[in-house]
């Protein structure tokens, strides 16, 4: 492995570093272009194709005959509608489920505003995910006739069953994984991305939205629709982006067209729901939306009413009428909207700590080995609610580098979540252990779980064995910046530019690149509620040096190995600081290297 040292005589081309944290493998990229098209040669993004890929239309959007199913769905939920049929949208707590609902939600009310469809989402701690045959009785008693599910159903194989006993038509829009052994449930019609060979990887909001596009069609016969329907199913668009995004979907292909095209209306969406969140995480009218901002901002206020809250206000939230511009409908939606808006708000603040609690609880119990094996941490508490333990479990997960399974207690049974790591798919370990498990589902990165708790040991021990064994990343973790960062590059145009590459997300990470011999200007001090935040200045080498401020999140306890004056070498992402509206450029960095001989 190459010392640091050796980086200022030899040219970057695949050495290895080891930072702080990780070791790097330097870009190979010669640094010649622009940012973005140096960034985006080292992302495989051939050159021709490259205007193209920064600014896709709507007319790129893959059509919805491309989606298994879709076409049947949508074409027997407009017959539904048209012959009077009494119509539930059933769907799911998280934020993708509830964008799906209200994306259906907008576009069946478009075309039949006096029948609305009643919206039904199962409550958590109560009723638990997905079809249920009580749910399926209780909505027959209110005389639906046909139910659409948004974000579940693939799996519930007896719930079709008895719908069809009962005289329920029954379709069904899903992307969660499809049973290990094939078998489908006896709907009517299902829209799923991963049947009839597909390969595709689409939200539960993104399926709904292109079956919301085929009943469109199908209720006008056409595939060109008219201006208002055609308008709203653009709006919606933002709702699909939404969830691809918040349910954590690979950024690639049709998911980064749908997240790319939607996120584009959210600030100033014409969907009085959908804005009025926008203005509770503090994003204007003209700002810009990234995926980091609707991660971080937008759905974590939606995912505390699934968690904390019902469900149901969500949907309403995200699924108001705009109503006419100046007319009583639309002030009412505004003002409801706002209202629900500010009541997520202070509920995503109960929810941050209550999951604190819970992290700082869980590690206590792991520090004293308990519920600790060598390759799983799997822990219950009474005091844990189901609905707040995924985002603990992330967090753990991230800590102790391997999956974590937490749980709410509740006399015999204990009801939770899992998160995994890379290389394990937490989704195959709980099928190894299904034998001990009351209900699961999910997918290889989160999943949920429900078991008697004098099975929580024997489950702990078999999750264990099962990810040491099938683990697939043994080899280090590794940094590997796209490109090698000048002081040229440093104005706020270049790095504003990068916004074009985006969305970014999971398989299309934002940029990273390395800085070479950066001179530490500051003393590096720690900030931040808990001082678990570090940041320096450095001034970056080139004929005409620049300062810049290097911001390290959750790294205070590095501070202690960088020092004033010191060389060092940096993997970061350049973003602009916007703080108190003054443009400033900076780096978020991933790790640093110590080189003591410069």
């Amino acid at each position: 492995m190459a010392t640091a040292g050796s980086l200022r005589d030899r040219a970057p081309y695949s050495l290895a570093v080891q930072g702080i944290l990780k070791p790097w493998i330097v870009p190979t990229v010669p640094p010649t272009g622009t940012l973005v098209a140096r960034i985006a040669a080292a992302r495989g993004i051939p050159s021709e194709s490259l205007k193209k890929f920064l600014a896709p239309t709507y007319q790129d959007l893959v059509p919805p005959k491309d989606l298994f199913g879709a076409v049947e769905v949508g074409e027997r939920l407009a017959a539904a509608v048209r012959s009077g049929r009494k119509i539930a949208i059933f769907g799911d707590y998280d934020a993708d489920g509830m964008c799906a609902a209200a994306i259906l939600l907008h576009l069946i009310r478009a075309v039949r505003p006096e029948d609305p469809p009643i919206v039904y989402i199962p409550k958590r701690a109560t009723e638990g995910y997905g079809l249920s045959t009580s749910a399926l009785s209780h909505l027959a008693s209110l005389g639906v006739q046909t139910i659409v599910s948004v974000d579940c159903g693939i799996t519930a194989i007896e719930e079709a069953v008895e719908a069809r006993r009962i005289g329920l038509e029954l379709l069904i829009t899903d992307h969660h994984t499809i049973r290990s052994d094939g078998v489908l449930p006896c709907a009517d019609a299902i829209a799923h991305p991963g049947l009839g060979g597909g390969a595709g990887e689409l939200c539960g909001a993104a399926v709904a939205w292109k079956v919301g596009w085929a009943f469109l069609c199908a209720w006008c016969s056409n595939d060109k629709l008219p201006t208002n329907l055609r308008e709203l199913l653009v709006e919606t668009l933002a709702l699909a982006a939404f969830g691809t995004i918040a349910d954590v979907m690979l950024i690639r292909g049709e998911n980064r067209l749908i997240a790319r095209l939607g996120i584009a209306r959210i600030a100033n969406s014409g969907l009085p729901g959908l804005r009025a969140l926008a203005r509770e995480a503090g994003i204007g009218p003209s700002d810009r939306v990234d995926s980091e901002r609707v991660s971080f901002g937008l759905a974590p206020i939606v995912n505390a009413c699934g968690r904390l809250g019902n469900p149901f206000d969500a949907v309403e939230l995200l699924g108001l009428a705009a109503g006419a511009p100046g007319g009583s409908e639309a002030a009412e939606s505004n003002r409801r909207a706002k209202h629900l808006a500010a009541g997520f708000a202070k509920l995503n603040q109960e929810r941050k700590e209550i999951e604190r609690r819970i992290v700082d609880a869980a590690q206590e119990r792991w520090a004293e080995g308990i519920g600790s094996a060598r390759g799983a941490c799997v822990l219950a508490s009474p005091d844990w609610p189901r609905g707040v333990v995924g985002i603990a479990c992330a967090r753990l997960a991230e800590k102790f580098g391997i999956p974590v399974v937490l749980m709410e207690s509740e006399g015999v049974l204990a009801f939770g979540s899992s998160r995994s790591v890379e290389g394990y798919s937490v989704l195959d370990g709980l099928h190894a252990c299904a034998a001990l498990l009351d209900r699961y589902g999910g997918h290889a990165a989160a999943a949920g779980v429900s078991l008697r708790l004098d099975r929580l040991d024997e489950f702990r021990e078999t999750l264990s064995a099962h990810a040491a064994a099938n683990r697939h990343d043994a080899e280090v973790p590794t940094l590997r910046p796209d490109v090698e960062f000048f002081g040229a590059d440093l104005t706020i145009q270049e790095i504003d530019a990068l916004d074009a590459l985006g969305p970014f997300g999971r398989g299309f990470r934002a940029p990273l690149v390395l800085v070479r011999s950066a001179i530490v200007t500051s003393a590096p001090r720690t900030f931040g509620a808990a001082s678990d935040h570090g940041s320096f200045f450095a001034r970056l080498p080139g004929s005409n040096p620049t300062e810049i401020r290097c911001t390290w999140w959750r790294q205070a306890a590095q501070m202690s190995k960088i020092a004033r004056g010191m060389a060092v070498h940096l993997v970061a992402s350049p973003q602009v600081d916007r703080w108190n509206g003054r443009p400033t450029p900076a780096l978020m960095l991933l790790d640093v290297c110590v080189d003591a001989s410069l």
